[in-house]
């Protein structure tokens, strides 16, 4: 029997509500992305981001004492077509070189997959898409979220997830402490190919889950969620983007994400 790490993941999660599909809407307001931090509504948005996504983990069994080799995120994703995964290229890439390497293990959270069964990857998009088991959805408690038909607005708020490769702890052999990353942000720029998102040092209204400027290196693949809202003012939310980049700086945290725009409802990439 296949070596198993056990994950935990050291979040409350509550079952969310699952988005409907609405004929109308627009992105939220920069004022009320910022309201989002305030009362309950930051923990409400934070299980919605990190219930639709999932860290994807392989290690060597053969170890004495498995570690994780790498890891990446997957975010879960439904729509009237199929049920499919979604992750940055690069991480399918750094799979299937470890896999070269030697056997190797791989998870989605606390269950072994039988690899990556990929629908389409785009090295050009860091984008790939591959087949995920309902039950295996089930199983693990996830909630797929629907893609967005509309763009993320630039200044409006997003919502962030993903795991850090920094922020896991080997609590005791085979044991994994996990803490995700999630923020509330705005997005800096939004174009055809991709969003953009600062996460300033020195903002108030920015909830982030871990410090700022902290490597996270292990949270492509996470979702970028957009928070719209409909012209009598019901809100909802789908996915807007996949992140693939991430990098420091003195002004804060940059994050780069390919839109939704560039899945299509079969899991096919544009």
């Amino acid at each position: 029997m296949a070596a198993l790490l056990t994950l935990t993941v050291l979040s409350a999660m509550r079952e969310p509500t699952q988005p409907s599909q609405w004929t109308e809407g627009h992105p939220i307001s920069r004022e009320k992305a910022k309201r989002l931090v305030q009362g309950r509504l930051p923990s409400v948005y934070e299980n919605i981001a990190l219930s639709c996504s999932a860290p994807l983990i392989w290690f060597r069994p053969t170890d004495n004492a498995p570690r994780i080799l790498h890891n990446g995120t997957v975010t879960v994703v439904r729509t009237p077509k199929r049920l499919f995964g979604v992750t940055a290229a690069h991480v399918n890439d750094q799979y299937n070189e470890d896999l070269r390497n030697g056997g190797v293990t791989l998870q989605v959270k606390n269950e072994i997959i039988d690899g990556l069964r990929i629908i389409d990857s785009s090295s050009k998009r860091d984008l790939a898409t591959f087949e995920l088991d309902e039950r295996l959805i089930q199983k693990l408690g996830l909630e797929p979220i629907s893609l967005a038909w509309l763009p993320a607005g630039e200044g409006k708020g997003v919502l962030l997830a993903g795991y850090p490769a920094n922020f896991r702890d080997h609590a005791e052999p085979k044991q994994i402490d996990w803490s995700p990353f999630f923020a509330i942000a705005t997005a800096r720029t939004v174009t055809s190919d991709q969003i953009t998102i600062l996460v300033p040092p020195d903002d108030g209204h920015v909830k982030n889950s871990l410090p700022l400027n902290c490597d996270l290196g292990g949270i492509s693949g996470g979702p970028i969620i957009g928070i719209f809202e409909t012209k009598s003012y019901v809100a909802f939310h789908a996915l807007s983007g996949v992140i693939y980049e991430q990098s420091n700086g003195w002004i804060g945290q940059r994050i780069v994400g390919v839109t939704a725009e560039a899945i299509t409802d079969f899991g096919k990439i544009r």
